[in-house]
């Protein structure tokens, strides 16, 4: 077995520029379904790419060897030339305190047992813990070294209420981060045994509401990835996102921070080794930036946004880290707001015109000051519309998997009852 510098060198003499991107990974997750279930994984891998005269190869092993090098020079040699294709210069990124150091599997038991508390009170489907900790590094010949750990943890619980005459839809309620200290398990199964015992009776909207809130676990659903593929330097080089740059999709000012450190999905570089640093998607309204990678940013022309995601096993994508959501307007939740907590089917949209129609599972009305579960819901419209519909943001900020935002307000959506 070679190391990354030997195989770098070997690749510099021959007279190719070469980036070997490689990842160690430990997980463990623990899962109470009908019975325990564990898992203990270890993986190593290794991402070889070439460059010469603005061709590309590419190839991955879990074992480094020469053996690899060769195989990516043979898809180089077959490859289109494109002069785009040019390695990524040295990067010296500010590293983020991304590893809380903590054991992975303890940890996770220990989260695990209070949550099966809940089953005096819900009905548990399934309850959940996993752990991991990866070194991630990228090294190349134009001087590129650089590697972090990084950790993540995640506690999720599955429920429902059930009796002889009615079983009402499951509940996924989870909560993430660096640390499981970090997650207030206490208040993740307040929130599963107050939205359970909403949906434990529900009506049907008579009337529609004219105005809908998401709250942010909705927003992590809906908004985020048809944000996520219209915000892609690539979709918007070719056209196929519904939002044009430079033109005023409502108020919300949309962030993307890779630095937000309590994030799992932060990160000192990116997959090419480039420093991160926060970017301004959409600033008040105006749609005034996009994410790339290196290849797209000289596509494009435009700065390089550092938001390169892969595996060992694939080249370089575009996605966002963290998504940051503002709003200058204040709004108080109302009386028959409709608040969506819950969506199922947004893989079904058209991405390139943002097109969605989503079915609700979990939702409810505000009245008298009490939430009254609602059932039979289908919500629709398209991106612009839901941007432009923002009138404003609704209670404290919260963080869920990818997105950081309060809730908001929204006009001008289609509800179906």
């Amino acid at each position: 077995m070679s190391d990354p510098f030997s195989l770098v060198n070997r690749a510099k003499n021959l007279g190719y520029a070469c980036e070997i991107y490689y990842v160690e990974r430990w997980e463990y997750s623990l899962a109470k379904e009908k019975q325990y279930q564990s898992s203990n994984l270890k993986e190593m891998g290794y991402g070889v790419r070439i460059f010469k005269d603005g061709r590309v190869g590419f190839a991955f092993s879990t074992d480094l060897t020469d053996e690899v090098l060769d195989r990516a020079i043979s898809v180089l040699r077959v490859s289109e030339r494109d002069p785009n294709n040019e390695i990524p210069p040295a990067s010296k990124p500010s590293l983020l305190s991304l590893d809380r150091g903590e054991d992975l599997v303890e940890p996770s038991k220990e989260t695990l047992k209070p949550l099966e508390d809940l089953q005096e009170k819900v009905n548990v489907v399934g309850l959940y813990a996993s752990a991991t900790r990866v070194k991630v590094g990228v090294v190349n010949t134009e001087g590129l070294d650089v590697s972090e750990i990084r950790s993540s943890v995640h506690a999720g619980v599955t429920a429902n209420y059930k009796d002889q005459a009615i079983v009402t839809p499951e509940i996924y309620e989870s909560r993430s981060g660096r640390s499981f200290k970090e997650i207030q398990i206490d208040e993740l199964k307040e929130s599963v045994v107050e939205k359970v015992s909403v949906t434990k009776s529900r009506i049907k909207l008579e009337t529609k509401p004219s105005r809908i809130v998401l709250n942010t676990k909705a927003i992590s659903e809906l908004l985020y990835p048809l944000l996520s593929y219209s915000v892609n330097g690539e979709n918007v080089y070719r056209k196929r996102s519904p939002l044009d740059l430079g033109q005023v999709y409502g108020m919300i000012t949309v962030v993307d921070n890779p630095r937000n450190e309590k994030s799992e999905l932060s990160r000192s570089f990116d997959g090419e080794g480039q420093a991160t640093s926060e970017r301004t998607l959409i600033g008040k309204g105006v749609f005034q930036g996009v994410l790339t990678n290196w290849y797209w940013s000289r596509k494009m022309r435009v700065p390089n946004s550092a938001s390169a995601v892969r595996s060992y096993m694939s080249t370089p994508s575009v996605g966002p880290s963290l998504m940051q959501i503002f709003c200058d307007e204040k709004q108080e939740l109302e009386e028959n707001d409709l608040v969506v907590d819950q969506v199922q089917g947004v893989h079904t949209s058209n991405w390139d015109t943002g097109e969605f129609g989503v079915v609700v599972p979990v939702a409810w009305v505000v009245r008298k000051g009490e939430k009254v579960g609602v059932r039979e819901v289908v919500l629709s419209g398209d991106l612009k519309t839901l941007l432009r519909g923002v009138k404003g943001e609704v209670g404290s900020r919260k963080r869920v998997w990818a997105i950081e935002s309060p809730d908001l307000a929204v006009e001008g959506l289609t509800i179906v009852s």
